[in-house]
C-alpha cells in the first residue's frame, strides 16, 4: 500500500506541542462536503490536534479537495490509498499515522458542533481516567438542519455523565430493537488503551466497525464515560437501517458476533455473556428476515421456507417485523 503525506512548512503553523487529539476522518467520494466536517475540526480550541484524512481511493477529487484545503495549515494532513478498503482500514491507517494522546473519530460528512468539543472531552478524560468518553449529539439532514427537537439521547439516564459498561453497551445496540443505539456515537480513545489491549478496527466490516471497536476494548477491561452535552451532529442517511439491510451484510454482522464470542470466551461475566448472547441472537433473527425478503422478493417460496426453517426460534421475531410492515401500509392507505 502506498500513501501520500502532505507535509506544508509554513512556521506560524508548526506544531511544536505534544498532539493532545488526532482527528480521523476516512472519506470516500466526499468531495462535495468534506470541506465541513474538517472545517469544524480545525476550529476546534482549547487543544493541540492534528486532523488526518484517508482518502479511501475515491474515484472522485476528495483528495485534491483537502489538499487544497491544507492552505498552509500543517495540522491537516491526508493520504490517499490505492484500492478501496473500507472505513475501517482507513481509520487503521489514520490511526497508524497519528501521533496524537487521544484520537477522535469523525466522518466525512458529519461535524463537531462545539468548538470546545475535544477540549471538554480531553478534560474529562483525563480527570476520569478514562480509556474511551463520549457525548451526545443531534441528528441533521443532508442540508444540515435538526431532524429532532431534542438531542439522540434523550432518557433520564443520558441526562447526566456515567460510567458505560459492555453489559449497557451491547444491550444497548441491539439490532431493530427501541434500544438507543450506543454505537451510533462517535469516540475519544486513549491511544495507549488501544495499543496495550491490541485492539483495531475489523476490517472485514463496513458497518458497525465502531460497535465492535469499543466493545472489544471494553470486554478488554477499558473503562468509558459518556458526557451528556451534545458536541456531534450527524448526518441520517435517508431510508430506514431496514431499508438498507442485505442479507450479504447480515451474515457478515454474524460472522463478526461469532468472532467476537472466540475472542472474549471465557472473560466475561455471566451477566456480559446474556448480553453478548442476546446481541448475536438477535442478529441471527434478522438476517433470516432479510433472507426471506428477498426470496419474496423474488418469488422464490422455496427459498423462503428454507430461511424460515433454518431458524425456527426466528418465526416470532420475523413474524412481528412482517406485522409491523403491514401495519404501516395499512395506516397510510
Amino acid at each position: 500500500m502506498s500513501y501520500v503525506d502532505m507535509k506544508v512548512e509554513r512556521e506560524a503553523h508548526k506544531i511544536s506541542q505534544t498532539v493532545d487529539v488526532s482527528v480521523i476522518i476516512a472519506a470516500w467520494k466526499a468531495q462535495s462536503y468534506i470541506h465541513k466536517a474538517i472545517e469544524s475540526a480545525l476550529s476546534q480550541t482549547g487543544v493541540t490536534l492534528e486532523v488526518i484524512v484517508v482518502d479511501d481511493a475515491s474515484p472522485d477529487e476528495t483528495f485534491e479537495t483537502v489538499q487544497a484545503l491544507t492552505d498552509g495549515d500543517v495540522r491537516l494532513k491526508v493520504v490517499k490509498l490505492d484500492s478501496n478498503g473500507g472505513p475501517s482500514k482507513a481509520r487503521n491507517v489514520g490511526i497508524q499515522n497519528s501521533s496524537g494522546r487521544y484520537i477522535a473519530i469523525l466522518d466525512a460528512d458529519d461535524a463537531f458542533t462545539a468548538e470546545d468539543r475535544l477540549q471538554k472531552l480531553v478534560r474529562i478524560a483525563d480527570q476520569e481516567e478514562a480509556d474511551i468518553i463520549v457525548d451526545n449529539m443531534i441528528r441533521v439532514n443532508a442540508k444540515g438542519q435538526r431532524i429532532d427537537a431534542g438531542n439522540f439521547l434523550e432518557c433520564s439516564e443520558y441526562k447526566s455523565r456515567h460510567i458505560i459498561g459492555l453489559k449497557q453497551y451491547v444491550l444497548e445496540n441491539v439490532m431493530m430493537s427501541k434500544g438507543p443505539g450506543l454505537g451510533y456515537l462517535k469516540p475519544l480513545i486513549n491511544v495507549d488503551s488501544l495499543k496495550k489491549r491490541g485492539v483495531s478496527y475489523d476490517e472485514t466490516l463496513r458497518n458497525s466497525e465502531d460497535y465492535y471497536l469499543i466493545a472489544d476494548l471494553l470486554a478488554g477491561g477499558a473503562k468509558m464515560v459518556f458526557e451528556p452535552f451534545a458536541g456531534y451532529a450527524y448526518q441520517v442517511e435517508e431510508g430506514s437501517i431496514s431499508h438498507r439491510l442485505t442479507s450479504e451484510l447480515t451474515s457478515k454482522l454474524v460472522d463478526a458476533a461469532k468472532r467476537f464470542d472466540n475472542r472474549h470466551v471465557g472473560k466475561l461475566s455471566r451477566a456480559e455473556k446474556n448480553a453478548v448472547a442476546k446481541y448475536r441472537t438477535r442478529l441471527e433473527h434478522t438476517h433470516v428476515f432479510q433472507q426471506i425478503v428477498e426470496c419474496l422478493k423474488m418469488k422464490q417460496v422455496s427459498g423462503v421456507l428454507s430461511a424460515l426453517f433454518s431458524r425456527v426460534d426466528a418465526f416470532p421475531f420475523v413474524f412481528n417485523q412482517f406485522f409491523k410492515i403491514l401495519s404501516k401500509k395499512i395506516s397510510r392507505s
